[in-house]
């Protein structure tokens, strides 16, 4: 089963959604402003993934962010994610409940490529 992480209104994650729909491919969509994160899953995404690939730098989030959580991001990422979820690239993307090295955040060619290998 495949779960996905993210927001309605991302184009990301809705590219993704119209993707999987139109392949059959069942998933789940987990709406990070109705869903509380756990330090956990979070920690398991950074894990799988680093923090590099997981803080979208680009967005109107981290501009808004404060220096000082800025600065902590490294000793504080992961409490600083449960506070802003939208700081994260998106879709997050989760096979059986467990990050995929090879899914790391964002919807490209390679993501398609990976899970129609899959089904």
């Amino acid at each position: 089963m495949i779960n996905i992480y993210g927001l309605k209104n991302c184009d990301g994650c809705r590219k993704a959604i119209n993707w999987l729909n139109s392949n059959n491919i069942e998933y789940k969509f987990f709406n990070l402003k109705d869903n509380i994160l756990s330090k956990i899953l979070i920690s398991e995404w950074i894990e799988a993934h680093s923090l590099e690939k997981i803080i979208n730098k680009k967005n109107t989030t981290w501009r808004n962010l404060s220096e000082i959580s800025k600065n902590q991001l490294d000793t504080e990422a992961v409490n600083i994610i449960i506070n802003f979820p939208s700081l994260m690239k998106r879709p997050i993307w989760e096979l059986n409940t467990k990050p995929h090295k090879e899914l790391d955040p964002g919807f490209q060619d390679r993501h398609q490529n990976f899970i129609k290998k899959l089904v």
